[in-house]
């Protein structure tokens, strides 16, 4: 044993040299090992943890709300493809909803209820495969006007229409007796507004700036007469904002099926319960709609979809100021059912909420 000890210590100092490089290894990669069995434990536990950690409810929700905000930032000509892309699809998200809502609505009325196609009010491109069911006083005159330019009329033609464009544009694209057989193929768009907003632009279009007209001079001095009080102030030859709300809602009353196109009801002027629409555009966002049905439709080349018609009256400051002289008993009664509770339940509109962005 000890002769074997001998030996190995003689071979040993004899080979020295490369045994402690042998043995600096072998001692270098166990530890070397060691690191990466512990670095790829560490990152196995990681992967787990981020496949069963929920992501935060944040981003599910608010995160594509948030993109599209910052997205309208831009100009739409500047838009990636991935963007534009993005763009529709956030857009088509918010119709498949308004589309379920009042499809929901519409399931819990009376039979009959939002079935009625009225005389003029859809206007049937088939040539383009594009529709529109026109709301008076929802930018009617803007889109009748983009599908009388659709149909290249003469100038003469144009300017012997020009004060009924609501007319002319159904007239020019009348829909077909089987229009509910061709609706499915073509792109169509319906256009609603704040019930509120639209009393204001009402009233100023209609009872202020063209007050002189003889057809509506005649609908003031019966306001004026029915509802200024002696001793009350106000123009003479115009009406008050709040003796045309009492004008109205007494109208309301008596039928809403009857009243004046321009503040009869929204949902009694198309057929939301007949028809599905491709696109239930809002006016607050009228810009971003314009250009996802004109963009799906293949029609921005021929289109000057940004001019708008009778736009002038319709600033948020002058909606505060109407409303500011309207009293408040007569608000309350706008959700009345005889007046325009349907369109603010069907529509998802509020009161309330309109009033406070107003500041009012």
């Amino acid at each position: 044993m000890a002769d074997m000890l001998d030996s190995a210590l003689l071979w040993y100092g004899a080979h020295r040299r490369p045994v402690n490089v042998v043995l600096c290894v072998a001692i270098i990669s166990l530890l070397y090992v060691s690191v990466l069995k512990e670095d790829a434990i560490l990152h196995s536990s990681e992967r787990q943890k981020q496949q069963t950690a929920p992501v935060p409810r944040r981003n599910i929700l608010e995160a594509p709300s948030e993109i599209f905000e910052n997205l309208l930032r831009k100009n739409v000509s500047s838009f990636s493809i991935d963007e534009f892309k993005f763009f529709l699809s956030f857009k088509e998200n918010q119709y498949n909803q308004r589309r379920s809502r009042i499809n929901q609505f519409c399931a819990t009325q009376d039979k009959g209820f939002g079935l009625l196609v009225r005389d003029t009010s859809l206007v049937f491109d088939g040539a383009d495969e594009i529709a529109y069911c026109q709301i008076a006083k929802v930018a009617s005159s803007t889109w009748c006007n983009h599908f009388i330019g659709l149909a290249n009329v003469t100038k003469k033609e144009y300017n012997k229409w020009r004060n009924a464009l609501q007319l002319f544009a159904p007239s020019l694209w009348p829909p077909p007796s089987d229009v509910l057989s061709q609706w499915t193929d073509m792109t169509s768009i319906v256009i609603v507004r704040h019930p509120m907003a639209r009393l204001a632009s009402v009233y100023y279009q209609k009872f202020i700036e063209l007050y002189q007209n003889k057809g509506w001079a005649s609908v003031i001095r019966t306001m004026i007469n029915k509802y200024r009080g002696k001793g009350e102030k106000g123009p003479k030859d115009q009406p008050t904002p709040n003796e045309f709300i009492r004008y109205i809602l007494d109208d309301l009353h008596k039928d809403q099926n009857s009243v004046d196109q321009h503040w009869r009801p929204q949902h009694l002027s198309c057929p939301f319960c007949l028809l599905d629409f491709s696109v239930y555009a809002r006016m607050e966002e009228l810009d971003q709609d314009s250009t996802y049905f004109f963009a799906k439709s293949n029609l921005t080349s021929r289109v000057n979809y940004k001019q708008k018609l009778n736009s002038a009256h319709a600033a948020s400051s002058t909606e505060r100021q109407f409303w500011s002289e309207v009293e408040a008993s007569l608000v309350l009664q706008l959700e009345e059912p005889w007046a325009y509770r349907t369109d603010f339940a069907m529509f998802e509109y509020s009161v309330e909420t309109y009033m406070a962005q107003l500041g009012l």
